[in-house]
């Protein structure tokens, strides 16, 4: 009875130690693994980020939430995702750092940003100011001379240094011709010797009547003309670009063989 006895409280006591290494396998809930989220504003002054807390048991959920302060919208996260979502959620799965970032606003999108914009109403496509205020833009008039008309002529060989072989139709230009390699027409002000791709410069033509100067297409003397013999007797509207002026003029002789010599009859202011 008494080896019995003793049996039994040997069994009741491995049963014990049995049952405490057992609990003391189980996990711990205050054990269980956490991870920190640290967030940051980029610009500091751009807004602020809610969360709920900076440290988070593996496997649960982080919601954040962007709030953008005034003249600034919210843009997108960055670091350790990239995402547009505003409020985000992310599994906390690992230690994770997120920048929120915000852009100034341009509400009425003229390119100037709400905190320096005066004037934020103003129309799309309209030219503003550096305060984002409607520009004035003066309006540029044209001239059109039809005045009497003049004749001028250059002779065959003239030389056309002197102001008597030039026409000089304004103050910006000065139109005579070269004799020899060259032969076209050229701006005396502004070039030394005439340019068969862009001479006469600061002028640009297009054959044409002068009541219609504004629906016309302007381009150099020798586009506009192709072989200036061929030109002879043809009219053209030619427009004086640096001050803004359209005038006509007809070509009414044209020497070949490089001889230099031309005439034209033009409208005047």
């Amino acid at each position: 009875m008494k080896k019995n006895f003793k049996l039994i409280l040997l069994f009741i006591s491995i049963l014990f130690v049995t049952s405490i290494v057992s609990c003391g396998d189980e996990e711990d809930p205050d054990s269980a693994v956490s991870y920190s989220l640290t967030v940051t504003v980029d610009p500091a002054v751009g807004g602020s980020v809610f969360q709920t807390s900076e440290t988070f048991i593996s496997g649960t959920t982080a919601t954040l939430t962007a709030t953008a302060n005034t003249n600034y919208t919210f843009s997108t996260w960055t670091g350790s995702l990239n995402s547009t979502s505003n409020p985000l959620e992310l599994i906390m799965n690992e230690d994770k750092s997120l920048v929120a970032v915000f852009d100034l606003t341009d509400s009425d999108q003229d390119g100037i940003t709400d905190d320096l914009d005066e004037c934020p109403d103003t129309s799309e496509g309209t030219t503003v100011d550096e305060k984002g205020c409607e520009e004035e833009v003066a309006e540029v008039v044209a001239t059109v001379w039809t005045g009497d008309v003049i004749n001028f002529s250059k002779s065959d060989g003239a030389d056309p240094a002197l102001a008597t072989n030039q026409d000089r139709i304004n103050n910006q230009v000065w139109i005579t011709r070269d004799n020899g390699e060259g032969g076209q027409i050229y701006n005396r002000v502004l070039e030394n010797a005439s340019d068969k791709e862009t001479s006469p410069q600061g002028t640009a033509w297009s054959e044409g009547d002068l009541d219609d100067y504004a629906s016309l297409t302007y381009v150099p003397f020798r586009t506009a003309t192709g072989k200036p013999k061929d030109a002879v007797g043809k009219t053209y509207v030619v427009h004086l670009t640096e001050d803004n002026i359209y005038l006509s003029v007809k070509l009414t002789s044209w020497s070949g063989g490089k001889a230099g010599g031309f005439s034209y009859e033009r409208s005047t202011e």
